[in-house]
């Protein structure tokens, strides 16, 4: 069993070097054939330019399907093939339009996936202004024929976007319940961005409770959320206009993407790696989540033309429906555990195609210390890559690995600052990507299954 830092020499050109030397040299070998010959920057273009936005059950998200099944097989892939999902389709139809009443005032907005329409001509009501939706209870038969609308801007002290997303994520997708539970009759949410203002709104998902009314639920920009804040405070029984034409349509059979590298000493056992394809049906799906399937198809060309072949079989998969019910990950997830596969690995791409920082790792901690040891400085000197931290496995990875709680997963996380600026918005579209920074986290996760394929096996004894 090899080991990175073992005392052996091996031959490697002609040279008599270590391990560690050799993983330092393909770590040279990855970066110059991504920086050099790169194609996930191309293949972005055409995604997003060629075929735009996809959200899942649309025809957009069909021709993606087929577009990226032929990406694979001319990447010489051992199989590829489309594994079944059916995904419930959502539609936006025309679009929103808002205002203040008394001012005539235009307010961005969007409706947040899975929301009810307004009646065909909208509806005017008085709004309720809240910042934490745990104060709502207090106001009871105030909410009655009111919008309810929450305007917290999130804590821009954290460095970590993400979390700052998440500790409002959760007001979004229970708000339109809870404001429904009292009888209001919209649900009015200030998108999750930062601060640093645009007039940009941004969609994502939300649910409704069974047995309660549903009430139209649309995201408000961070600069229409000021103003119309501003005008409360002048008046307080300011009305808004809402009218937006959102509707759940069919069940829509679709399709997972998914290709196999076969392994050449352990075949039957196999390192998962990839992100979804589809994405929300504004702006063009660029950094969320086109960086991601591009990005990870071609870490494995990147091996491929450096005459790589693989212990393990490394299986490429892009999941359908990760934005709007996480369908293709749990259809992929269910098939694997009744096929009874050794799933020993995952690596997921799904925040972004930034500049590479690292990797959160769902593992012991003896085996992230390990990692921490062993691996990190190989990306961290030269690369500047430097996270190795325990944390989430990614929303695909995280929900099909509940049917593999001992599978060691990594999550490529790209630079954070920039990446809610453009989340579910009109302006993540391509030209938001800088090739330079996407083909550097093409050769980071390159670099990792790399690694995880050379070493997975000592890792586990850990």
């Amino acid at each position: 069993m090899r080991k990175l830092f073992s005392i052996l020499f091996i031959s490697f050109g002609g040279m008599q070097i270590n391990c560690a030397q050799q993983d330092s040299i393909m770590f040279d070998r990855i970066y110059h054939e991504s920086f050099y010959n790169g194609q996930a920057y191309d293949n972005l273009r055409y995604l997003t330019k060629e075929i735009g936005h996809r959200i899942a059950g649309s025809k957009k998200a069909d021709q993606a399907v087929v577009w990226s099944k032929g990406l694979m097989e001319g990447l010489g892939l051992d199989k590829v093939y489309l594994q079944n999902v059916e995904v419930p389709y959502w539609d936006r139809g025309p679009k929103e339009k808002a205002h203040i009443v008394e001012t005539g005032e235009p307010l961005n907005v969007l409706a947040l996936g899975g929301s009810v329409a307004t009646p065909i001509n909208g509806l005017e009501a008085e709004v309720i202004e809240i910042e934490l939706l745990s104060d709502l209870r207090k106001y009871g038969e105030q909410v009655r024929g009111k919008i309810v609308f929450i305007n917290k801007p999130w804590d821009e002290s954290m460095v970590e976007t993400g979390v700052a997303y998440g500790l409002n994520a959760g007001q979004r997708s229970r708000g339109p319940g809870e404001a429904a539970k009292l009888g209001a009759v919209a649900f009015l949410f200030r998108s999750l961005s930062s601060s640093a203002i645009d007039d940009y709104p941004h969609t994502g998902g939300t649910r409704y409770i069974d047995g309660v009314d549903r009430i139209p639920a649309i995201a408000i920009s961070a600069v229409s959320a000021n103003r119309l804040s501003e005008r409360l405070k002048e008046n307080p029984k300011a009305k808004v206009y809402l009218e937006q034409h959102a509707a759940w349509k069919d069940n829509v059979p679709t399709h997972n993407v998914i290709g196999e590298w076969i392994g050449s000493e352990f075949p039957e056992k196999i390192i998962t790696i990839g992100g979804h394809i589809d994405s929300w049906d504004v702006g063009e799906g660029a950094h969320d989540n086109g960086t991601g399937t591009m990005g990870t198809l071609d870490a494995l060309r990147t091996l491929k033309a450096l005459g790589y072949k693989p212990r393990h079989t490394i299986r490429l998969v892009f999941y359908m429906n990760e934005e709007n019910g996480v369908h293709g990950s749990m259809a992929y997830g269910r098939y694997a555990k009744d096929k009874n596969e050794q799933l020993i690995a995952g690596i997921e791409s799904d925040a972004g195609g930034f500049a590479p920082r690292g990797f959160d790792i769902k593992a012991s901690a003896s085996q992230v210390e390990w990692m921490q040891k062993h691996w990190k400085p190989l990306f961290e000197q030269k690369f500047w890559v430097s996270r190795f931290l325990s944390g989430s496995p990614g929303v695909d990875s995280g929900v099909w690995g509940e049917h593999f709680p001992n599978t060691t997963m990594f999550n490529f996380r790209p630079d954070p600052h920039r990446y809610f600026d453009l989340h579910h918005t009109d302006k993540d579209v391509f030209e938001a990507v800088d090739r330079r920074e996407l083909q550097s986290g093409v050769a980071a996760i390159a670099s990792l299954l790399y690694l995880v394929d050379q070493q997975i096996d000592e890792l586990h004894k850990k």
